[in-house]
């Protein structure tokens, strides 16, 4: 997409990690990829298993982390998250760029990466993961929060679904059954206590001597 375009010369500001925890969702703005305050609750309750944060979303790059947070208005960021979904086609161009900004994501990370997919997150995930190379000894869980679209088979990827109890729009698109249910709809439900309390039991601690 071209929004990712201005990306493509920017470092990636992932910096090497044993254990690291990042969200990749569907970009609810083009100015920037700061994280929403309930995001970066998640990981913040995440660290306190080891898991080492990577504060920004897609594409993770020095670009993507200029400015400031701003909440991008409802329907505007929902006409977004739509167009991304839409773009996210097996060998389409987006693909390809998922992967590229992926990519250096998985290579700095040692032994344990953890993709919280938010909503189109899942599809973008399913799109890039045939043009990603997982590094040998990464174990890479996936939790997929309130799921839209399809997930990659599992094979190099652990995949887990968390759903809200009133999120109609990811069990109608998402046939993946969930393996966790928690109170809230599509728009809350992946921030909530429930969803962080799933997480944490669903992936465990990152590393054996976190205090949980």
């Amino acid at each position: 997409m071209r929004w990712l375009d201005r990306h493509a010369a920017s470092p990636c500001v992932a910096a090497p990690a044993a254990a690291r925890a990042v969200w990749l969702t569907g970009q609810s703005s083009w100015q920037h990829a700061h994280l929403s305050p309930g995001q970066v609750a998640v990981l913040a309750a995440l660290a306190a298993d080891g898991w080492t944060p990577l504060p920004l979303g897609l594409p993770w790059t020095a670009a993507a982390a200029a400015g400031e947070y701003r909440r991008a208005p409802l329907v505007a960021a929902s006409l977004r998250n739509a167009a991304q979904h839409l773009a996210a086609r097996p060998g389409s161009r987006f693909a390809a760029q998922v992967a590229r900004h992926l990519q250096p994501v998985l290579d700095r990370t040692a032994d344990r990466l953890l993709l919280l997919c938010g909503s189109t997150g899942a599809q973008l995930l399913a799109v890039a993961a045939p043009l990603l190379t997982v590094p040998p000894g990464l174990r890479v869980q996936v939790v997929a929060l309130g799921p839209v679209g399809r997930l990659p088979a599992d094979g190099p990827w652990e995949v887990h679904v968390v759903r809200g109890d009133r999120d109609r729009i990811s069990r109608w698109g998402c046939r993946r059954p969930a393996d966790v249910v928690v109170p809230g709809g599509h728009l809350d439900a992946a921030t909530g206590p429930a969803a962080v309390a799933a997480v944490r039991r669903l992936t465990g601690a990152a590393v054996p001597e976190a205090v949980r």
